[in-house]
């Protein structure tokens, strides 16, 4: 470490030296295992471990334990009685050439006249009275060859063709016109006040570093989806000039997109003092946007009040933590704005 570095860090406090750990190293990656977690004990050490000493304690400590005192040595006696399988009968006089038992019809005449008949006999007299539960499905099979069934003996049922009755919410949107709607963003028309590329195959790296050119001058837009249209960190540079001017924006929506850590963190730094942005979705990037990033994340949130919705997966305790709390600020702070003005507005 250069001298200059070592005079700075002498003349900080404890707690500025806690914090700039924090910001370099949140999750103490960089200090030895045993140093990441500290001790939470107010006991004095006892001193080196006395290995004979321990061992001693333990066997004197077992020794005055009462516990199993009153167990019992396993004898091997088994207790209670042992299954036995029921033994299968059969009606005496089947004259069946197999041995499968049937149920009682309840008439005598009947169990007789059944208890005669073969196999063969049983199948055709269950395939006229359409009863498929006394045949074996090898029997509905030899059964089905020319009656017009499947071959694994069920009857032949006609594709049903799949309806699915779409909500509201699941219809299509109309056909977009990508060109127009960057030219409508472009000349701050006030009819547009949402833009909703999401998927869109038309969408070209020039529409849009002009949508995000488009919200510098722009003050009606207040929705911007732009999902899996390839956004990069050269749009999020153009796009990150625009929103420390713009002050209509509300939702901000770049999830599964091209971004790196350096395109977000521009992007991010952006928003330090923006004061109408409420939501911002950053996940699915095409790689990990890294710890600095989230870091930034959660610095740019101790100053900015307004945005209460993130949307990304955070790989790093330490940010994620401070950045929960800092929304539940946020919100808190949105909600008390709500009262007031509605005590204003009924008074």
């Amino acid at each position: 470490m250069d001298d200059v570095d070592a005079a700075a860090l002498e003349g900080l406090t404890e707690q500025e030296l806690a914090e700039l750990n924090e910001l370099v190293d949140p999750e103490k990656e960089l200090l030895p295992a045993h140093q990441r977690q500290e001790s939470n004990t107010s006991k004095a050490p006892t001193g080196a471990l006395d290995r004979s000493r321990l061992l001693e304690h333990l066997k004197t400590e077992a020794e005055r334990s009462t516990v199993g005192k009153d167990w019992l040595e396993f004898d091997g006696a088994k207790k209670g009685k042992s299954y036995k399988a029921p033994e299968k009968t059969h009606k005496a006089g089947s004259g069946r050439k197999d041995s499968t038992s049937f149920t009682s019809t309840g008439d005598a005449e009947l169990d007789a006249l059944l208890c005669q008949i073969d196999d063969t006999d049983m199948a055709d007299l269950a395939e006229a009275l359409d009863i498929h539960g006394m045949t074996t499905q090898h029997q509905s099979q030899q059964n089905a060859v020319g009656l017009g069934k499947r071959s694994d003996g069920l009857r032949p049922v006609k594709a049903a063709v799949p309806v699915y009755k779409k909500d509201e919410a699941d219809k299509a949107a109309q056909p977009v016109d990508v060109a127009d709607v960057v030219q409508q963003a472009a000349s701050n028309g006030e009819s547009l006040t949402k833009v909703n590329l999401n998927n869109h195959e038309d969408v070209t790296g020039e529409h849009l570093t002009d949508l995000s050119r488009a919200l510098l001058t722009n003050n009606h837009l207040t929705h911007v989806q732009l999902v899996n249209t390839g956004f990069n960190d050269t749009h999020a540079q153009v796009m990150a000039d625009s929103l420390e001017y713009n002050r209509s924006l509300r939702v901000l929506n770049l999830e599964s997109n091209r971004m790196t850590g350096n395109g977000a963190r521009r992007l991010i730094a952006s928003l330090r003092d923006n004061t109408t942005l409420e939501e911002l979705r950053l996940n699915n990037q095409v790689s990990a946007l890294g710890t600095q990033a989230e870091a930034d994340l959660a610095e740019m949130l101790e100053h900015n009040r307004t945005l209460r919705k993130i949307g990304y997966s955070f790989k790093n305790a330490g940010p994620r933590a401070r950045i929960d709390r800092l929304l539940i600020r946020n919100n808190d702070l949105a909600r008390q704005q709500r009262v007031s003005n509605s005590t204003v507005s009924y008074s």
